[in-house]
């Protein structure tokens, strides 16, 4: 638990910059350089989902921009470890960033197409998000097989084979630097590709994934709660860590339907916490420079991102069969 109080000490000194931070364009290096001195990334590696998940609520109640760009190294550095690979040590020390851009392997086709060969892989395609360009010095990257296997490997960015693109600009988040790779028959050898999975093994992913990000939620009424009156602070950290306590529990016996009633109810939580830090602060709440904003747009964005197509259903079916349910009253 000592890792989780020096987060939370991190966490709070984030906070203070969170908005000079996401006013800017750049990711804030310096804040996973303070998170990378602190043990963060070896943390990670080794830590149960439970305390993962605590993590993530703390920094994503600091900065939200420094905790999503964070995330994308973090996942890089359990795969590098996962894979046994050379690497792990240069990506948890934070003397190499890494980003991440395989999103919609999903679909069929793939946007990013993988060919195996007997030395290499070759990616081929488009990969629509990539966080922390101009930080991140390495990429995970991911394609699919005609076979529709999936696979990742880790590569450098300074290769002709990557292109850039620009995204136009984002309504949250701008500062994590979030663009468009181009992959022109990209080449990782065989020793860097560092996960091999096909449709059940996302599918799998995708469910522990969707408690995992949850957590963020919970981030974004922590840092709400900050408004409140004392009890009511109090209140919501109660709040927090019973949502905690269950995500605990799902751990044992994961299931999809289990997994998005939390989600739910995480995104709930966070917009219960927001409406009164908004009534408790007043008028200068609806500020552009206030806090808040910036906390609302986060928790927008936590709400519709990270979701599959059918999780995306059920996470609507079941806000829609509340709201009936609501109205029945």
């Amino acid at each position: 638990m000592e890792m989780l109080k020096e987060i939370a000490q991190l966490a709070e000194q984030f906070a203070r910059s969170a908005e000079t931070v996401d006013q800017g364009t750049t990711p804030p290096g310096e804040h996973l350089s303070l998170l990378a001195q602190a043990g963060y990334y070896h943390f990670v590696t080794v830590a149960t989902p439970g305390k993962r998940r605590r993590a993530l609520d703390l920094l994503s109640s600091g900065c939200g921009v420094t905790s999503f760009v964070s995330t994308q190294h973090e996942g890089v550095c359990r795969r590098l470890a996962d894979a046994d690979h050379p690497a792990l040590q240069e990506a948890v020390s934070g003397s190499v960033w890494y980003g991440v851009c395989f999103a919609h392997l999903r679909r069929d086709p793939s946007p990013v197409t993988a060919l195996e060969q007997r030395n290499e892989v070759v990616f081929s395609g488009s990969g629509p998000w990539f966080t922390g360009y101009g930080l991140m010095e390495k990429v995970m990257v991911g394609g699919a097989t005609e076979e529709g296997h999936f696979l990742m490997g880790v590569t450098s960015m300074n290769t002709p084979d990557i292109q850039v693109s620009p995204l136009s600009g984002l309504s949250v988040m701008e500062a994590t630097a979030t663009v468009r790779l181009n992959f022109n028959a990209l080449q990782v050898p065989q020793q860097d590709i560092i996960v091999k999975t096909d449709r059940q093994g996302l599918a799998d992913k995708d469910k522990h994934s969707t408690v995992f990000q949850s957590a963020r939620s919970l981030g974004a009424a922590r840092a709400a709660s900050r408004f409140l009156s004392e009890s009511g602070a109090d209140a919501v950290r109660e709040a927090l860590e019973q949502q905690h306590r269950k995500m605990d529990a799902w751990d044992e016996s994961p299931s999809w339907e289990t997994a998005t009633s939390l989600r739910v109810e995480a995104l709930g939580l966070a917009r219960k916490v927001l409406e009164a830090a908004y009534v408790t602060v007043g008028g200068k709440a609806h500020s552009l420079k206030h806090p808040l904003q910036r906390i609302a747009r986060e928790a927008s964005f936590y709400s519709t991102t990270q979701l599959t197509q059918p999780l995306r259903e059920a996470v609507t079916s079941q806000l829609i069969e509340e709201l009936q349910q609501a109205v029945r009253l």
